[in-house]
């Protein structure tokens, strides 16, 4: 069942070499097998995940199109590349999703992600949002990392997507950091906006604990340096 977006389509469709595109050619007619506590979970998750690939794309793609100074132009082509990756990780999320039956909560769930997302948004210059989405992005590939060591099989093709959709978000985090930092931000200002970042989102997916429990992570590792 499609859900209604969290945020409108970026009017851009690009093309990326995303092993997400890869993914949905393989899996795009496969029927996932989840027992029905796991489909009962991610029915809860992955409205958080899907609103952060929507606003991603807008973080992005806005910046593809604003007047960048002549030695940073050049990172307009991988903010294409970059709108693209997320809009394959939209496209499989949902594809996922669709499998499964919504949550009797569901409105309530992306209301609280579209309010996390939106304070990101609240930002005083361009080098801080960039900055905080590089933080924000490091801990999207923290949570892929534990949905790929959790309950489900190393080879269930959700296990298989999370490792693609991490992959990419790496590549994300290294783009967000040099262009923060080639726009100005600080450096010294990095370890504070990181705690700043973890905290919010922590606060957002506490509310869903029992739906991380049940596919086997304890949310209190993505936030911990020490685990890998």
């Amino acid at each position: 069942m499609p859900m209604k977006p969290c945020f409108p389509s970026v009017p851009f469709e690009g093309v990326s070499e995303s092993p997400v595109k890869y993914w949905l050619h393989e899996y795009r007619d496969t029927r996932l097998d989840f027992t029905d506590s796991q489909k009962a979970a991610l029915s809860r998750l992955l409205p958080l995940l899907v609103c952060g690939e929507q606003s991603s794309q807008w973080v992005f793609y806005n910046e593809s199109q604003r007047e960048l100074p002549e030695s940073l132009v050049s990172a307009r082509d991988d903010f294409e590349r970059i709108v693209a990756d997320e809009q394959y990780h939209e496209d499989a999320l949902e594809l996922v999703q669709s499998q499964l039956e919504l949550p009797e909560d569901v409105v309530a769930i992306k209301r609280r992600s579209q309010r996390f997302f939106a304070s990101l948004g609240s930002r005083k210059t361009f080098e801080e949002h960039f900055a905080q989405i590089a933080c924000l992005d490091a801990l999207v590939c923290k949570i892929m990392l534990y949905l790929e060591k959790g309950r489900l099989d190393p080879h269930h093709p959700f296990v298989l997507l999370c490792r693609s959709i991490k992959q990419d978000e790496a590549r994300h985090v290294t783009a967000a950091r040099q262009h923060a930092l080639a726009l100005g931000y600080d450096r010294s200002e990095w370890k504070a906006l990181n705690t700043l970042i973890s905290e919010k989102l922590y606060k957002l997916l506490n509310s869903e604990r029992e739906a991380f429990e049940e596919l086997g992570i304890t949310i209190e590792h993505i936030f911990d340096s020490r685990e890998s």
